[in-house]
């Protein structure tokens, strides 16, 4: 987090997954081999669906995994109108499709103590507090409340102190919250902050990526394996 500069943070690697190779790389197992964290899939669908061969809502849901670093406690993916278009090549096809992502204080943590960020960030109800300190005690603190930018989370002063004592802000001096990158063409859209934890919403472009035959299969096997309706109502 850097507050005191209105420039926007530099773009996310072009290395990023787009959602289309997200939602597959987690279907075929090679997301949840690399992470190395287990995978929970569940799956809503009406007759009227199934005999289309469509899903009506798939969710993919991962705990305790590291993006780039960062500790997400926990990583939902969901994707409505799930099917794959028989054709040359055949298409994977979903619409809409979310992410929602929550981060812990206890992450949080380890991440900047690993990043030797020489600050403290603290989850609130009304946001984040950024404090620095010297020796074990704490010389600056900032209390920030968060708004969505896009593909990033601005952080606005609310109150200061320094050395306990009240002091100015500088409500122009924005910073950002530090954030692994995101998948390709996503948008945060909203973002509720808790004591201790942090939840972060995403819309993701339309899924539409083609398939080899080998990999629709795979992927069409993976799918009857969800039972139907794991998500109730």
């Amino acid at each position: 987090m850097t507050a005191g500069t209105e420039a926007e943070p530099a773009p996310a690697p072009a290395e990023e997954l787009s959602p289309g190779e997200l939602l597959l790389g987690f279907l075929d197992g090679t997301l949840s081999r690399l992470a190395n964290r287990p995978l929970r899939l569940r799956m809503r669908t009406a007759p009227s669906s199934a005999l289309r061969g469509r899903i009506d809502a798939l969710i993919l849901e991962v705990r305790e995994l590291e993006i780039a670093g960062f500790p997400i406690d926990r990583l939902l993916l969901r994707a409505e109108n799930v099917r794959i278009e028989p054709g040359l090549p055949a298409r994977f096809k979903a619409a809409p499709v979310g992410m929602k992502a929550r981060v812990l204080q206890s992450g949080i943590d380890r991440w900047t103590h690993a990043t030797h960020l020489p600050l403290r960030l603290r989850l609130t109800d009304e946001g984040v507090v950024a404090s620095a300190g010297l020796r074990g005690r704490t010389v600056s603190e900032v209390t920030t409340e968060l708004s969505v930018s896009g593909r990033f989370v601005r952080l606005h002063p609310l109150r200061a102190k320094m050395l306990g004592v009240a002091a100015p802000v500088m409500p122009t001096l924005p910073g950002y919250l530090p954030l692994p990158p995101l998948p390709l063409g996503a948008r945060i859209t909203k973002v509720t902050p808790a004591d201790g934890e942090l939840t972060i919403w995403l819309a993701l472009s339309d899924v539409d990526e083609a398939l080899t035959a080998g990999v629709a299969l795979r992927i069409a096997r993976r799918l009857r394996t969800i039972p139907a309706n794991s998500l109730g109502g």
